[in-house]
């Protein structure tokens, strides 16, 4: 039996929060209606409040609230603080898998702040939860808040879970861009063999909103731009752009090179921290969080370097920030060049659209010699049609226990390696904060 064809249950601990409305619902409805799920899968919500499938699929669109989950979600009220709870939840799963006529694999999806996961994960291993191998955790970030508190979660987690039964999501990683940025750079000659310092200048990872805290006022000040974006998401698409290539067919090998590649990365050596880190806050959001005094950053860029010695020289800059005038997560590949023209960069875009945009310089048809920049362009929508959600090939992947796309925990120690220093430099002093109108452009901020 595949894992595909294996039963399966996904419980999903905080199913009335924002994250299963937005996002799990619909990426199970989608992978149902691909014919990609398990035959045999049920859905089991965790809820502190006694509410009903009906309820909990209210408001969302009509194909989740007709479809599937339907029939299948299956709701448990519980307390997640309470130990015997766990128990009745155990019994529970068990009758759920007689009704399917057969063991199922099981899926904790914990959709709940991560400050509530460590209990939960202990209760589920006291009470045996954890001790089948068919049994997966699916952590949401942030995965700790600095590099002490990760290693005790990591810690606490391997009593209950081996590493093979964690699946730490990162979104970005599962998104089409991201995992066709490892085909177009290790399976193009042209950028296979220019894919070094040797020709690259330079290479930017930003991640730019121009939305404002939408009301995520206690989540943020407790985060900041730094925790929320770049531990997580910016830190892995840079080393899956400077991770050497797995060789042809060979994409389990990729977190195998993005910790290699990690392991490389440091902020530049012998200079104050404020030379390679920026940080700032619109202004209005101490008035958001209605804290006169507050020092979070709600925008920062920093620049790496990568001892990788085909990176020596070649500065990494990731760069997010919210409130900033346009929405775009790219990556931004500039080449080395002798003369102005021959400027050329190319750019990785994940959001608003996932695109590929290469810019040339070409003479301008005429009588005189002028040039201009133009660019070779690649949208994916256009080409392949509608992109799925990378929430569907986050549950695809992990039904099918494929670890390729999600973060190990060396990972997760090696990013909080890399932004140690600057938590512990900003906690001894904030007179670096600037302040910033909604609506500006990052390059201004940098």
């Amino acid at each position: 039996m595949t894992a595909k064809t294996k039963p399966t249950i996904l419980i999903v601990v905080g199913i009335t929060g924002d994250l299963s409305h937005r996002k799990l619902l619909p990426a199970i409805e989608q992978i149902v209606k691909a014919q990609a799920a398990p035959e045999k899968f049920e859905v089991v919500g965790i809820s502190r409040r006694d509410v009903t499938a009906a309820e909990v699929l209210k408001g969302s669109m009509a194909e989740v609230q007709k479809g599937f989950l339907s029939k299948h979600l299956n709701m448990f009220q519980m307390d997640l603080s309470n130990p015997a709870d766990y128990n009745r939840l155990k019994d529970y799963l068990k009758e759920l898998e007689v009704q399917m006529g057969a063991p199922a694999q099981r899926l904790f999806y914990l959709s709940v702040p991560p400050q509530i996961s460590e209990p939960i994960i202990r209760c589920l291993g006291e009470v045996g939860l954890a001790e089948s191998s068919d049994t997966k955790l699916l952590l949401e970030k942030p995965f700790g808040t600095d590099l002490t508190s990760a290693q005790e979660l990591i810690t606490q987690t391997r009593k209950y879970f081996k590493e093979e039964q964690i699946y730490r999501i990162d979104h970005y990683l599962a998104k089409d861009m991201a995992q066709n940025l490892v085909v177009f750079r290790g399976g193009n000659s042209l950028f296979k063999r220019t894919w070094n310092k040797d020709f690259i200048e330079r290479i930017q990872v930003v991640a730019s909103e121009a939305i404002d805290i939408e009301g995520r006022t206690t989540f943020y000040e407790q985060t900041g731009a730094l925790r929320d974006v770049v531990q997580s998401h910016l830190l892995q698409l840079a080393a899956l752009t400077l991770m050497q290539s797995p060789e042809v067919g060979q994409v389990s090998e990729v977190p195998k090179h993005r910790l290699a590649a990690l392991k490389q990365l440091q902020l530049p050596a012998g200079q104050p921290i404020t030379n390679s880190v920026k940080r700032a806050q619109y202004k209005g959001y101490q008035r958001d969080v209605n804290n006169p005094d507050s020092r979070t950053e709600t925008f920062v860029s920093l620049t790496l370097e990568s001892q990788d010695p085909a990176w020596a020289g070649v500065p990494i800059q990731l760069i997010t920030g919210k409130s900033l005038k346009e929405k775009l997560t790219e990556i931004r590949i500039t080449y080395k060049k002798e003369q102005q023209f021959e400027a050329n960069e190319l750019v990785i875009k994940f959001q608003p659209h996932e695109e590929i945009e290469l810019c040339l310089w070409i003479k301008v048809p005429g009588y005189e010699w002028r040039v201009e920049r133009h660019f070779l362009q690649l949208e994916f929508n256009e080409q392949f049609g509608e992109i799925r959600e990378a929430y569907e090939q986050v549950l695809l992947d992990a039904i099918v226990g494929n670890h390729t796309f999600f973060t190990s925990s060396e990972e997760v120690l090696e990013t909080w390696r890399i932004l140690q220093p600057i938590l512990s430099a900003w906690s001894m002093q904030d007179q670096d904060l600037q302040l910033y109108p909604p609506g500006t452009d990052y390059q201004e901020l940098m």
